[in-house]
């Protein structure tokens, strides 16, 4: 995080513009402009770290305007007033997060100043689709979600970090926005190591009882995981099996009474600078990402999985969940169909010895590393989509 927090500093400090960025007009790079990420796991994954990573090009260069504290409700004048005429006349992409405000008229002065400058906006979920349990829904208004359909439709290009997301926005924008030419691009989140500056060594997971984590769950999928925790917490493996939550649910009754009952260490959630490090602190075995069948948990994003399997923590995910698509069963992480198959594969992994766990753990950390990071490979896709 050293170079994050480093650059965060210095974004919203007071230092005058050409302390700030460093604008070469005659570089002959591709130049990147990405506005107001906020400091959040969105906010890194999609724009904070495809920004540092693409900086390391010889092709693209990528500028970050700020870096915001986590606020859903952040108006027009709070992005306006970072950019400036200078960073706009450099762009050749401005990339903004999901904006929920009416940016009509920023857009057009945006246009004015530079015609050729192609505008992208970042959607990381389905929020059209928010299910009511999550907070967010409540402070995402009608009006709000208006503007944001709006909005969808005054820019050149929408990227997503899902491949049934991707779908779901071209068929809406082609249905309800049906003079726009928008594409929809699919671009994945990667892990990158700026995330992981400073990291202190892994710690070891190979403990009994074995810590089975549950990361900020929804109160449906919490629960929707009911049956296995009772029958898992009424067995012989009881005394094996110590459940750990990083964020319960808000307000659940019924998800308090469930953790309370698998007498559940409980910690709460914690800023994304100390997210890493809390990861670690927890020393998880092995996690459940369980997933209802919805159109939201459908479209999710796999930050979460990317998180795990750096930390060779391996997962138990849901058919309903897309990180399900990412897993090959029991090679870098398990897929559960229903009631049976959650408990055996519990209980398998329980009796497994610490050889197999330790080939296991080692084999996820590098197969996340060689697929799903910053390599090569990827750098190049993605420089390919923003030419």
């Amino acid at each position: 995080m050293k170079t994050i927090k480093e650059l965060k500093r210095k974004l919203n400090s007071q230092l005058p513009f050409a302390d700030k960025y460093t604008i070469d007009l005659k570089d002959n790079k591709v130049h990147l402009l990405y506005v107001s990420p906020q400091f959040s796991a969105t906010g890194f994954y999609r724009m904070i770290a495809p920004a540092l990573e693409l900086n390391k090009t010889s092709t693209h260069k990528a500028l970050i305007t700020n870096i915001e504290v986590n606020n859903f409700s952040r108006k027009l004048s709070d992005f306006a007033n970072q950019l400036d005429e200078r960073l706009i006349t450099w762009a050749d992409y401005i990339i903004f997060p999901s904006l929920f405000t009416n940016v009509s008229y920023l857009i057009q002065a945006i246009k004015t100043i530079n015609p050729q400058v192609q505008l992208i906006m970042d959607v990381d979920r389905n929020y059209f689709a928010l299910p009511t349990s999550i907070p967010l829904s409540r402070k995402l208004t009608k009006e709000k979600l208006k503007h944001f359909e709006t909005n969808l439709g005054l820019i050149d290009l929408i990227t997503v970090a899902n491949k049934q997301l991707q779908k779901f926005l071209q068929k809406l924008v082609a249905d309800r926005l049906s003079k726009s030419t928008i594409l929809v691009l699919y671009l994945p989140s990667l892990v990158s190591q700026f995330s992981y500056e400073e990291m202190p060594p892994l710690k070891s997971s190979n403990q009994n009882p074995i810590r089975v984590g549950l990361i900020k769950p929804s109160e449906e999928d919490l629960l929707s995981l009911k049956e296995v925790v009772l029958q898992i917490n009424t067995s012989s493996l009881r005394e094996d099996i110590q459940w750990v939550c990083l964020g319960k649910p808000h307000s659940s009754e019924e998800a308090d009474l469930l953790l309370k009952e698998i007498d559940c260490e409980i910690h709460n959630t914690v800023s994304f600078l100390n997210y890493f490090e809390k990861l670690n602190d927890l020393q998880l075995g092995l996690v459940l990402l369980p997933a209802k069948e919805a159109l939201y948990n459908r479209h999710r994003n796999i930050q979460l999985f990317l998180e795990l399997s750096v930390f060779g923590i391996p997962a138990v995910t849901s058919i309903h969940n897309p990180i399900s698509k990412f897993i090959t069963d029991s090679k870098n992480g398990f897929i559960a169909e229903g009631f049976p198959e959650w408990v055996e594969i519990i209980t398998a992994f329980k009796n497994s010895d610490t050889s197999y766990k330790a080939r296991l753990s080692s084999f996820i950390t590098k197969d996340i590393w060689k697929n799903y990071s910053f390599s090569q490979i990827n750098l190049d896709t993605l420089k390919e989509n923003l030419i």
